[in-house]
């Protein structure tokens, strides 16, 4: 795992695929907190900001900030998001993407306390520039979604041992959702995400909500081979909403952690 991941992944689609920004028509912020592997001493930290909105005719923008930590790694992440929606049929529109930025870098490696070694004596500090870009088509039923991120494959380190490089690979994202009407105040929303990179396994997560007169929501999400998830949401006022979701691990990890 090289990205954060959010069992919660689509109120957070900008973040993943820039193509979304400006879609439901008016300014969206979004704040996410995510504390992976809980109870583990520098087990990964999740913290994102995100706002998007249209600009005009066929024209969204969006802007992002995400802060992870891992340990002795520290990155932030700052992308602004450009979109453009071209109309296909009355009911469906069609919207192309572009994610331009970078990160922000900091390792702490002299908080290893190893003091013979010149390649851990000095901490690592850098900006490392990105885009990344995505495909949506959507309608008020179902959505499609294609994207990619880190196109600039960036080294972090590049050593003189045998084992010389720490680098981001490309990771593309393949998405697809719809809304099925229970009557007339329920509504089930099934989902699936998959993220695939390049000397990885493939992680595929498979979501279902029940969503109760536009205001209360209930799911679950299964992570292939990695865990289960419980999500809920209620919309607090017609401007504000809350969730909430805990991954409740399925593989041997979860005999050493909280989820």
């Amino acid at each position: 795992q090289q990205e954060p991941l959010y069992t919660q992944y689509y109120n957070n689609f900008n973040l993943i695929n820039p193509a979304y920004s400006g879609s439901n028509g008016h300014l969206t912020a979004v704040a996410n907190i995510r504390s992976q592997w809980a109870g583990e001493a520098g087990s990964p930290e999740t913290q994102t900001f995100s706002m998007h909105g249209a600009a005009g005719k066929n024209v969204g923008l969006g802007l992002s900030v995400v802060h992870d930590k891992v340990f002795i790694w520290s990155n932030t992440e700052v992308f602004a998001d450009f979109s453009y929606a071209l109309q296909v049929s009355e009911t469906s529109t069609l919207a192309f993407g572009l994610k331009a930025g970078g990160s922000f870098l900091n390792v702490n490696l002299q908080e290893l306390g190893i003091a013979d070694d010149p390649n851990l004596s000095e901490n690592i500090n850098q900006f490392n520039p990105n885009i990344g870009a995505g495909v949506l088509y959507y309608t008020d039923k179902l959505y499609a979604s294609i994207s990619t991120v880190n196109i600039l494959e960036t080294e972090h380190y590049d050593g003189n041992s045998t084992v010389s490089t720490a680098s981001d690979n490309m990771v593309f994202y393949l998405s697809a959702g719809y809304v099925v009407d229970l009557g007339n105040d329920f509504k089930l929303r099934p989902s699936f995400l998959m993220r695939a990179v390049n000397g990885s396994p493939l992680s595929t997560d498979i979501s279902a909500s029940i969503l109760w007169n536009n205001r209360l929501e209930f799911g679950i999400s299964h992570r292939l081979d990695e865990s289960i998830s419980g999500l809920f949401q209620i919309r607090v006022s017609d401007y504000f909403k809350v969730g909430y979701s805990y991954d409740s691990l399925t593989n041997n990890l979860n005999n050493y952690n909280n989820g």
